[in-house]
């Protein structure tokens, strides 16, 4: 009852907003600044009308694209049978031949036979809301090479995901708007403070709430259950290893919404990593095996997801999230006064907690902690 009144309210406001903004009325309804006498004010008040409608537009239009892989608009196919794994990596036929997976009591046995022959954990990085190609920004780069040299040689790490498409494709290529992503990209990397950045967040915030929404959100988390497991694939993945999401941000929901249907492909052990991540605490918390869900003590992004989610109000006893709280599966991890990104978030190498330990040695050390306890 209380997500139908939300979402009855949600629809009215959104019907009235689109009637002010576009209906010939707002005349007399919008243009109360005519008063002032100033152009200036006009422009900038239009320039914000125009801003509110395109708003508008990219969040009714984010689901598109997920809709569109499942309807077969971009020639990919749906996988609906067992997963594959390539005969051998080194084989010319790798890349186009496949034999059936061994069960599980078989890839066991493999696996005791050789244990140093075969990965014993795949981990896969979901990036925040600021990722728009396959190129990280400086600070997240250097934090992943550093945890992939730190990580034990049995695991396997794979960083080549994009979080917020379905078909695992960036911004900046293979899309209408690429070259004005490209831009984008160029201007922030010759001006790290430049605003424009909120765009690719503001987009990439769109396909997180696609994630989270009951209707197109199963769509986009068996598109991103797809990615990755083509990705494991790739990576020749033997059934029956287990597998750790180590979502950042936004990346922390992708990754929860992607556990359901990777659970349902692999049937192994799937943990979840979130670093300062903004989850719903509905997709996939049933799934996984525990959530590690590591946030510093200044992160208000964190701390407005779980005020803006209702599935994790402690009220809502039987949701999934606080069902699994009591059973032991979430683990809530401070990671001392940080904030959510930046020069004070979790993975700068510069900034210093009181200990004088760095944000960044912090968090690895938190990570892997987590990777080296026994299953």
């Amino acid at each position: 009852m209380r997500r139908y009144f939300i979402q009855l309210c949600a629809a009215i406001f959104l019907a009235i907003g689109t009637i002010v903004l576009l209906s010939p009325a707002n005349d007399q309804w919008l243009q109360w600044y005519i008063a002032f006498n100033s152009k200036l004010l006009g422009f900038i008040f239009d320039l914000i009308r125009v801003g509110l409608i395109a708003l508008v537009l990219a969040g009714l239009l984010s689901p598109f694209e997920s809709l569109g892989w499942w309807a077969g608009w971009y020639g990919d196919g749906i996988e609906t049978h067992s997963f594959l794994i390539p005969q051998t990596l080194s084989s010319p036929q790798a890349t186009s031949a496949h034999i059936h997976p061994p069960s599980r009591e078989e890839a066991t046995e493999q696996a005791i036979a050789s244990p140093h022959s075969l990965p014993q954990r795949y981990v896969i990085y979901l990036d925040g809301i600021s990722q728009s190609c396959a190129d990280y920004p400086k600070r997240v780069q250097n934090f992943l090479d550093t945890l992939e040299a730190a990580l034990p040689k049995e695991m396997v790490f794979i960083q080549d995901i994009m979080a917020y498409s379905a078909l695992n494709r960036p911004l900046t290529s293979q899309r209408p708007f690429a070259s004005f992503w490209r831009w984008v990209n160029r201007i922030e990397v010759s001006n790290p403070n430049s605003p424009l950045d909120i765009l690719i967040n503001l987009r990439n915030t769109f396909q997180v709430a696609v994630s989270t929404d009951n209707r197109y959100g199963p769509v986009f988390n068996r598109g991103t259950a797809q990615v990755i497991l083509n990705s494991l694939r790739q990576r020749g993945y033997q059934l029956g290893t287990p597998i750790t999401l180590l979502g950042y941000s936004g990346g922390a929901q992708v990754a929860l919404g992607a556990v359901t249907y990777l659970k349902y492909a692999l049937d192994v052990p799937i943990d979840v990593i979130s670093i300062a991540g903004v989850v719903s605490g509905d997709n996939g918390v049933a799934e996984i095996e525990r959530l590690y869900h590591a946030r510093g003590d200044r992160d208000m992004l964190a701390k407005l997801g779980a005020a803006m989610f209702p599935k994790r109000w402690p009220v809502m006893a039987w949701s999934s999230w606080n069902k699994a709280r009591t059973e032991g599966k979430i683990q809530f991890i401070s990671l001392g006064p940080v904030s959510h990104n930046g020069a004070t978030g979790p993975i700068d190498p510069v900034a210093k907690l009181p200990s004088g330990q760095s944000h960044l040695s912090r968090t690895m050390e938190i990570i892997l902690n987590i990777l080296a306890a026994p299953s």
